[in-house]
């Protein structure tokens, strides 16, 4: 009779026992109750064959040699143990271990050591730990010499890691969708070879059709990904966008049209908000327009038919304007003379201030002006009685803007003859209130900065050719009540509202993280959402928690925008230059225009649900501005990139969190968008006709008119101009001064110069670069001139160069030319014209003279063959010969260079004023023979 032992079977050790686990919680749970021992970890000594075990209780007073196994090993294997003792030094160790002493030192493999049972055996699979030792801690992993440097990590590796997928065969020559159909189907007959169907209507043979299509469609992005990598081959207008800016270079959007308006008003006077005014050219092909004031229906029904629209622009913090109607026509005095004009470079005119008087009752005599200012204000002649009322008018002011405009023919006093090129606006730089001591007549000086001096001669008054000869006055007017203005409107959008007007119980909060919390303090979001009249949208994405680090932790929460991303539903949208911010900019300075300025015209915010949907405009801390790239960004401003692409859709690209601030999912975002761009806002003169506003009726009487054109609106720039100028861009814009060419180079860019030249001199200890400049229409150089440019130049200066701005040195030359004159001319005559020709100053056409300043740069020679050329131009000349061409100091009669050219130096300028007061600047002496 036999008996069953019922006692377990003994649980096997070893140094890789499974599950593997990355949390060994046991281990101090074993190490707190006290009740099983076990191995925490094997120390090896400095000799290699010594071993400190420690437990984690205390050594068994009876183990012995037997009890301690060591397995594993590569090149050195079957290490014997010589003796086991307890060891207990503090000195060298922070607890008792169990000494170890082997028979020699292991490899660089890995071992296992363990604490068993003295019967267990020699065969590993039989050990069993050691009596009152935790069977999963009788073993220790051991290595007698590390397998990596002293200077890195040497923590094994997880554990549970996933093998590498196998790698499917892929035919890499399958691009499109046959050869995808095909490949399919042959991968068909190898995996289901019983499957043979090939009509089209079966399911296999669909689905087999789609995944090709989808196949199709990813080949094609993987080549439409390559060609987009290079700016040469990119086709894309967002991808050459981002290329060109690697390279410091930046596209432009084009630029919005700026055009001056009058507001003409027949009486009184009527103050307008700036921010409510809109300024129309009405719609193409509708016939006939009546330039005036339009109503809220009126406005609506041009814009949808494609009406131009301007807005004011708000300069000096002005948020109104005052129409006043005695500045719609006003009269430029002439203190009574006849036949005047405003000359050409003229910065200030006196204007008559008074009213224009009544249109007459019967046909004006000769002599009397004409009935018409060409712009449909009737203009007798000025009553006394008018004139010396003590009143005034005009309410002029600096800052405000006047056109000059010539409304009457210079020939025929026809409104319809009037030159249309002879308009030209100002700024006031300065109004002084005058009164003219002979009549009493009120008048008012106004100035204007030289930058907008007039560029033309501007004719006031004319006597007609007979047989009429009446006298013509006011040829010209000034028009005051000027708004300046540009393309682009803001029209009502539509805001994305269905994820809001959802009942609560089927608010989506898995696309909007947090939406029916955020909906819960804003029950009426519904609404708000209805009511804005902009474009709105959220922001899609999920949650996401992350992982936990310790019991009880409060978890992280993240919500990761799905996409940030958002196309404007508008197009063009509006670019447009920044104002300048000081007061007071002259209208030359408004009007240059810079398209790699401008900025995107449209304000967005975004953030808390409560905090950006609300009926007015969001605090500032929920604003984001745009920016030309986010590369300059923190991670927490808000910032955005506003990219066009190849059909004019504007698409808002946000931050990663790095480069500028992402958008959380959930967010609520809105803008309001300005539309209008480009040369299609450069309308003619007399476009601008119609005025509404944003908001109530229009104001009655008052009408509108562009006399200039707009100008400024800039296309585009075309993806062949980025690929052509881009690439070497960085080379046109140099940003130091290392030669004494770039200090030349950088001194030639201030306006008032014609020419610079720089030498570097050694002054002993280092190099001074001696800039040396050419006032243009000068021979001076002014203080005032020399320090900006010494200014303007020491950004660039490279260090340990010293920088000096000095004047040309001036040379002055002796000329003399033998001309015989033709027997049929005066020799006075032609003496006359050859003075005018080689003079120093404006010849009698207005033109400069040969030897005048701006037509002698630095360092140019003075050609013997030019002199001759120009001399023989003079009517009457038979033949020229140069006599002498020297350096007037040193020099003597009859000297002439060898070659023909006199060489200067390139700091020096020739100088021949022919001054009788000043002999020592040069002089030119003619030797006339022949003539009569």
């Amino acid at each position: 009779m036999s008996t069953m032992d019922n006692t377990p079977a003994a649980i096997g050790i070893s140094c890789q026992l499974l599950p593997a686990c990355s949390d060994d919680l046991r281990r101090e749970k074993v190490r707190l109750e006290g009740k099983l021992n076990g191995i925490d970890f094997v120390e090896v000594g400095d000799d290699g064959v010594t071993l400190c075990v420690h437990l984690f209780g205390g050594v068994p007073s009876d183990i012995a040699v037997a009890n301690v196994r060591i397995s594993g090993g590569d090149r050195i294997t079957g290490l014997r143990v010589l003796s086991v003792s307890e060891e207990n030094e503090p000195d060298m160790h922070d607890d008792v271990c169990l000494r170890v002493v082997l028979d020699r030192e292991g490899d660089h493999s890995a071992y296992c050591l363990c604490l068993v049972d003295a019967s267990s055996g020699d065969d590993p699979a039989n050990w069993r730990a050691y009596p009152g030792f935790d069977p999963r801690y009788a073993c220790a992993p051991l290595r007698f010499r590390l397998g990596c440097a002293k200077d890195l990590d040497c923590a094994a590796a997880t554990a549970c890691v996933k093998p590498a997928p196998s790698l499917p065969d892929i035919n890499y020559l399958a691009k499109d969708y046959a050869s995808f159909r095909q490949l399919f189907f042959d991968r068909m007959a190898i995996t289901v070879p019983g499957w043979q169907e090939r009509h089209v209507p079966d399911i296999g043979v669909a689905l087999v059709e789609v995944m090709a299509y989808v196949a199709d469609h990813l080949s094609y992005y993987q080549d439409a990904v390559a060609t987009e990598a290079y700016l040469a081959t990119a086709r894309r207008r967002i991808s050459v966008r981002r290329h060109a800016r690697l390279v410091d270079y930046r596209m432009h959007e084009g630029c919005n049209a700026r055009a001056f308006v009058t507001l003409a008003l027949a009486a009184g006077e009527q103050t307008l908000a700036l921010d409510q005014l809109l300024l129309l050219v009405p719609p193409p092909g509708q016939l006939p327009v009546a330039p005036g004031p339009i109503d809220a229906k009126a406005l609506d029904a041009a814009r949808a038919q494609g009406a131009l629209v301007f807005e004011p622009m708000t300069l000096d913090g002005a948020d109104t304007i005052t129409v006043v109607a005695a500045q719609s026509a006003i009269r430029i005095y002439t203190w009574g003379n006849q036949r005047c004009c405003l000359p050409r470079g003229s910065t200030q005119a006196v204007l008559l201030d008074a009213p224009l008087p009544a249109p007459p009752t019967e046909t004006p005599p000769p002599g009397t002006p004409p009935g018409s200012d060409g712009g449909g204000t009737p203009l007798p002649q000025v009553r006394s009685e008018e004139v010396n009322a003590p009143r005034r008018a005009l309410k002029l002011k600096p800052g405000d803007f006047l056109i000059f405009e010539e409304v009457l023919g210079v020939s025929t006093g026809n409104p319809a003859d009037a030159d249309p090129s002879h308009r030209h606006a100002v700024r006031l730089t300065g109004v002084q209130e005058r009164v003219d001591p002979l009549d009493g007549s009120l008048l008012l000086q106004v100035n204007w900065d030289a930058c907008d001096a007039l560029p033309f001669d501007l004719c006031l008054s004319v006597r007609l050719s007979s047989p009429d000869c009446r006298w013509i006055d006011d040829v010209s007017l000034a028009r005051g009540n000027v708004l300046l203005v540009d393309h682009g409107d803001h029209p009502p959008g539509q805001c994305q509202c269905d994820a809001l007007c959802v009942p609560p119980e089927a608010i989506d909060d898995a696309d909007y993280p947090g939406l029916s919390s955020a909906m819960a303090s804003v029950p009426d979001a519904c609404m708000r959402c209805q009511s804005l009249k902009e474009e709105c949208w959220l922001v899609p994405g999920n949650a996401q928690y992350e992982c936990c680090v310790c019991d009880g932790a409060v978890q992280d929460v993240i919500r990761p925008a799905g996409d940030s991303g958002h196309a404007l539903n508008g197009s063009p949208l509006t670019w447009a230059e920044p104002l300048p911010t000081a007061s007071g900019v002259p209208v030359c300075l408004l009007l240059s225009r810079d398209p790699r300025q401008a900025q995107p015209q449209l304000r967005v915010c975004g953030g808390r649900l409560d905090e950006v949907l609300i009926s007015g405009i969001p605090d500032a801390g929920y604003q984001w501005a745009a920016r030309h790239d986010l590369l300059e960004s923190g991670p927490n401003d808000r910032h955005f990139v506003v990219e066009v692409d190849d059909d004019g859709v504007a698409h808002l690209r946000f931050g990663d969190g790095t480069l500028g601030r992402q958008p959380q999912a959930g967010d609520f975002f809105r803008a309001l968008p300005r539309i209008g761009n480009g040369s299609v806002g450069n309308v003619g003169c007399d476009s601008i006709v119609w005025l509404a506003v944003k908001a109530g009726a229009a104001p009655e009487g008052i009408v509108p008119r562009n006399p200039m054109a707009a100008s400024g609106g800039t296309d585009p720039e075309s993806l062949a101009e980025v690929k052509r100028y881009a690439p070497g861009a960085f080379r046109a814009n140099a940003l130091r001064a290392i030669t004494a060419d770039d200090y030349a180079m950088f001194a030639a860019r201030e306006p008032a110069l014609q020419g610079a030249s720089c030498q570097l001199a050694w002054t002993g200890g280092w190099y001074e670069a001696d800039v040396v400049v050419d006032p243009r229409g000068a021979e001076s150089l002014a203080p005032a001139l020399a320090a900006k440019v010494k200014r303007d130049l020491w950004p660039y200066r490279r260090i340990g160069h010293d920088l000096a701005v000095l004047a040309a040195r001036y040379v002055p030359l002796l000329i003399e030319l033998r001309v015989c004159v033709l027997p049929d001319f005066l020799v006075a005559h032609v003496k006359a014209d050859l003075l005018d020709r080689f003079t120093a100053g404006l010849r009698s056409d207005g033109v400069p003279g040969f030897f005048h300043p701006d037509c002698l740069l630095l360092g140019s020679p003075v050609y013997a063959s030019a002199l001759i050329a120009e001399a023989q131009a003079v009517a009457g000349v038979a033949h020229v010969e140069l006599i002498t061409l020297a350096r007037e100091e040193g020099g003597v009669s009859g000297d002439v260079p060898a070659d023909g050219v006199l060489h200067l130096a390139s700091m020096e300028i020739a100088q021949i004023d022919s001054s009788p007061d000043h002999p020592d600047r040069g002089s030119i002496t003619f030797i006339m023979g022949g003539g009569r």
